[in-house]
């Protein structure tokens, strides 16, 4: 060691010498007190190196540190002299020492490893979770849009199904002069069916109705609203009762013909509702009718009687 290291030797005073002048102190003490200086530093060696080989970080990080400060230990055992036996220790205590700062600082490298390791784990996992995320959002918008165009297609499929369906019906009351409304198939059974006064279907009216029941019989999804209408010609009561009459006439028929009852609903108007002028004979004679509402699927007649 250099002139320039700094020892603690133990005397009243506990004062720090360097080591150069320790020596010189120690050259001008008397035996015993060189003795008892030996003993003291060899017993700081050996505690020191004996809690170095027993500590684990030591023997696995700094094996060759240790070795040699061992080797240093021993040396100074076998030294006879006070000055030698102080010098070697000192040198074997400060081996040891070194041997316990390079483990230490190999411990800390390894912790700091350890902790970048799971920095970059965290990193990557955060990456991870990052990318994921984004790939369900990614994959949430295409499902979303999926969605929404299968809505579209399923939603164009339906209303040209409506439309197809619509056509087919119109076509099949052709001859029932059917009409497209809001409120769904409109066709009236007229053309002077009806004599005044009276609710008897005529021939012509019943071969109307027969068609209807036919077309219901191959619609079985399909309910009507059955209206009669009378034209001016007496008391609004009488007029209001024949116009039930009128219409319950035609649900008889239609009934008897084979359709559920359930599956008709009739409703009286009297006057109210004329389609011609009653102030003429043929005007008259178009207002003594029954109009029939084939209704829209799932549309409750009562929503479309007349107020």
């Amino acid at each position: 060691m250099n002139h320039m290291t700094w020892i603690r030797i133990k005397s009243g005073m506990g004062i720090l010498l360097p080591f150069g002048l320790l020596l010189l102190f120690v050259a001008g003490c008397g035996p015993s007190q060189k003795e008892m200086m030996a003993k003291d530093q060899m017993d700081r060696t050996k505690k020191a190196y004996a809690e170095a080989k027993a500590n684990p970080n030591v023997a696995a990080y700094a094996p060759m540190e240790l070795q040699e400060a061992g080797k240093a230990v021993q040396e100074a055992e076998k030294a006879k002299e006070p000055e030698d036996i102080l010098q070697m220790g000192y040198i074997a205590e400060r081996k040891t020492q070194y041997a316990v700062t390079t483990a230490d600082g190999k411990v800390a490298e390894r912790e700091i490893d350890k902790l970048n390791v799971k920095k970059a784990e965290m990193n990557a996992r955060k990456q991870t979770l990052e990318a994921e995320r984004a790939k369900q959002e990614a994959g949430k918008a295409m499902s979303e849009a999926e969605r929404a165009r299968m809505a579209a297609a399923a939603e164009a499929e339906r209303a040209a199904k409506a439309k197809a369906e619509s056509d087919q019906l119109m076509k099949e009351l052709a001859n029932l002069k059917a009409q497209q409304t809001e409120r769904g198939i409109v066709l009236t059974i007229g053309d002077v069916l009806f004599a005044t006064g009276k609710a008897d279907l005529s021939a012509n009216a019943n071969k109307s109705v027969a068609t209807l029941a036919e077309f219901l019989r191959r619609n079985p999804n399909r309910n009507v609203l059955i209206e009669g209408h009378t034209d001016s010609v007496g008391k609004d009561d009488y007029n209001l009762a024949l116009s039930r009459k009128r219409a319950d006439s035609v649900k008889d028929k239609l009934v008897e013909d084979g359709i559920e009852a359930g599956r008709i609903t009739t409703v009286g108007y009297g006057k109210t509702f004329p389609v011609a002028s009653n102030d003429t004979k043929a005007g008259k004679a178009q207002n003594r009718r029954v109009d029939v509402v084939i209704l829209n699927e799932g549309v409750k007649a009562e929503s479309q009687i007349r107020k």
